[in-house]
């Protein structure tokens, strides 16, 4: 096998990147220092942490909690490119989870990212995000008479839960309330899986 197409196929030290073979086009690219340029950007550690969980994840859970899904993976582009929202702002969120079960489809459009300077809730398009989605789904069912596809959104915060949780909004916001409300942490444990909260939701739905 040449070393060109093994960029594609495995990891190596050569140019930092990960190979997820859900991921819909490889290889994924990780920031390596200022004089290198990639488009789109190379993953930074929170989102290199998002898609090596995913995977790890994705392996475990393939052919148990996820048994009979399909589930692909797109790093977002940005304006111009990629699917954004709020056009005097621009978000375009890193990543598009697509998750299929027979005919049912649920888009998840994943950020993940540093919190510490957030707006509070109530202030933040980014985090509302998913409380817009399904209507945007309702409308776009209606005009393409396909009403099997739904839309969600969840931003995955890099900052700790004890860090934030003190700054963000007033003060009083607790793991769940954060969960409700579409944050999660970048956090695997057994008592807090954000990945576990993520399809546990969008199992609801596929079915």
């Amino acid at each position: 096998m040449s070393s060109g197409w093994s960029c594609y196929r495995k990891e190596t030290r050569e140019l930092p990147r990960i190979h997820f073979d859900r991921h819909l086009y490889q290889p994924l690219f990780i920031q390596y220092g200022d004089k290198v340029k990639m488009t789109p950007p190379g993953l930074n550690q929170s989102e290199k942490q998002f898609v090596k969980d995913l995977k790890d994840y994705w392996s475990i859970e393939r052919d148990r909690a996820l048994a009979g899904m399909e589930l692909f993976l797109l790093r977002n582009l940005s304006r111009g490119t990629g699917i954004g929202f709020f056009e005097e702002r621009g978000f375009y969120p890193d990543f598009i989870l697509w998750i299929k079960k027979r005919s049912a489809q649920r888009l998840v459009f994943i950020e993940p990212h540093g919190m510490l300077h957030a707006e509070a809730y109530i202030h933040d398009e980014k985090a509302r995000l998913h409380e817009v989605l399904p209507g945007l789904a309702k409308d776009i069912g209606a005009r393409s008479k396909r009403r099997n596809v739904t839309l969600d959104s969840y931003i995955i915060s890099a900052t700790l839960y004890e860090d934030l949780r003190k700054k963000y909004d007033d003060g009083t916001w607790d793991k769940k309330k954060f969960a409700d409300a579409h944050i999660l942490f970048l956090e695997r444990s057994g008592e807090y899986d954000y990945l576990e909260r993520v399809f546990k939701d969008q199992l609801k739905t596929c079915t």
